[in-house]
């Protein structure tokens, strides 16, 4: 891979991180699916897999956030390339998000988080994809609904 198909690369990394955000906060779901590969793992931060599928993880946010108003943030991308058809990165992040009255799992009123998105990249159907995704979190403020506090 020689130095200007390496840039296109991360260039096209970046569209494709910046096409991710934009579309889970405009609640784009159809269109959020195929950021991912088919095989996506989403992976907790120790490693194991917590969901596999792109489709299944653009349904997940769906089940999160449709009731919600979300702004994501990435910034400052770490990108890698390995090869003409593998990369990874580490995104500095940030998010607000308000439930219309709470998470549907957490139960979370509002969240402002702060962390990394670590993933990996794979060419799937001639375009970047995200192949698998690890959030940590730094800090993670949460605002319970009134008189929901966890005891």
């Amino acid at each position: 891979m020689d130095r200007l198909e390496r840039l296109e690369a991360i260039e096209a990394i970046r569209n494709l991180k910046a096409r991710y955000f934009r579309l889970m906060d405009t609640k784009q779901w159809s269109a959020l699916k195929g950021v991912f590969t088919r095989d996506m793992k989403v992976l907790t931060p120790g490693g194991d897999i917590w969901l596999c599928g792109g489709a299944a993880y653009a349904q997940s946010l769906k089940t999160s956030l449709e009731h919600a108003v979300s702004c994501h943030q990435g910034l400052t991308g770490e990108i890698e390339v390995q090869d003409a058809e593998n990369a990874s990165a580490i995104w500095a992040m940030q998010d607000v998000i308000v439930w219309d009255t709470a998470h549907p799992r957490e139960g979370w009123k509002s969240i402002l988080g702060r962390g990394h998105y670590h993933e990996t990249y794979r060419v799937e159907d001639g375009a970047w994809r995200i192949a698998t995704l690890t959030l940590t979190r730094l800090r993670l403020d949460i605002e319970w609904p009134e008189g929901k506090a966890p005891q």
